[in-house]
Formats: C-alpha cells, structure tokens, sequence
C-alpha cells in the first residue's frame, strides 16, 4: 500500500504541471482587465495610472515570463499575490478556507448519515410504502437546484418563520459561541447536503440490494445471528464498496458546489472569496482557487482507493 501511495502522488506531479498550465492560460486569456476593475475611467490620467499599475504587477510582461514568475513562487509554495488587495494568496485561502472545510464537513457528514441509513431502510422495506416514499424523495433532491433550494430554505425558515439567520457565520455583534455558529450553519449545510444525501440513498440501496442475497448473508442468518448484526457486519460493510466511490466523487464536488450556497447564504468561506475574485478579474486567486480545487480532486481519488483496501481486504494494490 505504501507504495502504492507514493507511486499515486508520484503520478500527481506531472499532471499538476499540467493543470497549472491551463489554468494559468485560461486565467490570462479572460474577459476585461483586472487593472480597470480598480481604476476608475473617471480618474484623472487614467491611461498613466493604467500603465503603471500594469508595470507593478507584470502584466505588460510576456505571457510565457509571467507563467514563469508564477511558478517560480508556487515552487516556493506560495500561490501568488492578489491583485485588487496586494495580499498573499495563501493568507487569503487560509483565512477563508476554514468555514468552507467546517460548512462541507458538516454537509458531508449530515449526507453520509442520512443518504446511508434512509438507503438500508428503503433495500430492507424493498417495494413497501417506505421504500417508494423514500425513493420519491431522493429522486425530488437530486432534481432540485442547490441555488433554488438554498433561497427556499432562506425564505421559509428565515424570513417567513424566523427560525433561522439569513446570512453569516455568527450573530453581528456578538461574542462567538459554538451554538450561535451552528444555528448560523444549519440552512447552508442542508442546502449543500440535500442532493448529496438522495445520491448516497440512490446507490446505497441498489447496493445493499445486489449484497443481500449472497451466500454468506443467508449463511449468516442460518447461522441464527441477529438481523442487526446481519445488517451491519455482513451487508453493510460489503455494500459500502460502491458508495465509498460516491463519496470519494462527492468531495470535490461539494467543494465546487460551495460557491453557490456560500454566495447565497454570505458563509465568508472560498467560495464567496472565488466570486469576489471573478468580479474583481483577481487571476492569482483565481489560480490559487482552482489548483487547490484540483488537488482535491487528486486528494480524495487517492482517499477512495485507500478506504477500498479498508473496507475489503481483498483488494490489494501492488
């Protein structure tokens, strides 16, 4: 496994490159000019003040000198600087990018929970009345837009019913809690966990289905063992193969799905960070946003390969 590991990351190197090359093209080719974002055509000498800002970033540099900067200071592990505020790239993800991981943990978890335990119920009570309402269901998330259900929820439950806060982490004003702070995660994380939870139901009762008649689960119960010990220990376990493939899928997913829901719901997490930047022609956050997205995506390929080893001794990676 360990080298396994070490191959897989030896893997990742090239393709990185590869991806810090296209985004980097993409990034210089995009519409407008970062500079006007910040200068007014109303300033006097405009046109000087444009060609002196230019010079101060390198953007009157040829396209292939500023890849070079640029990767020059990703090899010294810096993502760049911004170009609307003047800071480090890296102090602005690590500023914002512990609500995005807390606003996605929970989301996940909420998802993994409910979409695996709804899942078994529905295989268990196969073509029952409990099994097509919760088939409905997960078929009516999957439909539903996060960005539709995400002003839904703000409408009913924040300012129709008053429930909950429309926006932010915490309370404006007052002392931090952790109370305060999960009463403000609930909508968004819901918004976020919704078409999560019906996939995860979708795939867990498909396979908890395809398990349940294997030999060794009617060896199992021959055997006299109880049904939750059954459930648990021989279907369970064997079904989660598939889904941990799902799951691993949905990480970066989630990831990119934060955008919307962060803008939405005002979470001061990457996502609002990466719109901010969009609006703003900002390109070394831009950049920073979309590598780091990448490596996610590498992260939790690697993540899943390693849980099926876990989940099922015999696979084996040489």
């Amino acid at each position: 496994m360990f080298t396994y590991i070490v191959r897989r990351l030896l893997i990742s190197i090239p393709i990185l490159f590869g991806i810090t090359v296209i985004i980097f093209f993409i990034a210089s080719k995009m519409p407008g000019d970062a500079v006007l974002a910040m200068i007014s055509n109303e300033t006097p000498q405009a046109e000087d003040l444009i060609k002196l800002r230019r010079g101060q970033l390198g953007l009157d540099l040829p396209i292939y000198e500023q890849y070079g900067k640029w990767m020059g200071q990703l090899l010294q592990g810096k993502l760049g600087y911004s170009f609307q505020s003047g800071e480090s790239v890296n102090d602005i993800i690590a500023t914002r990018l512990p609500a995005t991981l807390q606003l996605m943990s929970v989301a996940l978890v909420v998802a993994i929970v409910l979409g695996v335990t709804l899942g078994v119920i529905s295989a268990l009570k196969q073509y029952t009345w409990v099994d097509y309402t919760f088939t409905f269901l997960g078929f009516a998330g999957i439909s539903i837009p996060e960005f539709f259900l995400g002003m839904v929820l703000v409408y009913g439950f924040s300012l129709e019913l008053g429930l909950f806060p429309t926006s932010g982490m915490v309370t404006a004003g007052a002392p931090y809690s952790v109370l305060d702070n999960l009463h403000h995660i609930v909508l968004p994380a819901f918004a976020l966990a919704i078409s999560r939870t019906a996939t995860f139901m979708r795939y867990t009762r498909a396979s908890v289905l395809e398990v349940m008649n294997n030999d060794y689960v009617r060896t199992a119960r021959a055997k006299g063992l109880n049904r939750f010990r059954v459930t648990t220990r021989h279907i369970l376990r064997n079904a989660m193969i598939p889904v941990v493939t799902v799951i691993g899928l949905s990480l970066p997913v989630l990831f990119g799905g934060s955008v919307i829901i962060e803008m939405i719901f005002q979470w001061p997490g990457i996502g609002l960070m990466f719109i901010n930047a969009v609006t703003g022609r900002d390109s070394p956050v831009i950049m920073g946003y979309v590598l780091m997205s990448a490596t996610i995506v590498l992260a939790s390929n690697l993540l899943t390969d390693i849980a099926y080893g876990w989940l099922d001794p015999r696979i084996r990676y040489d």
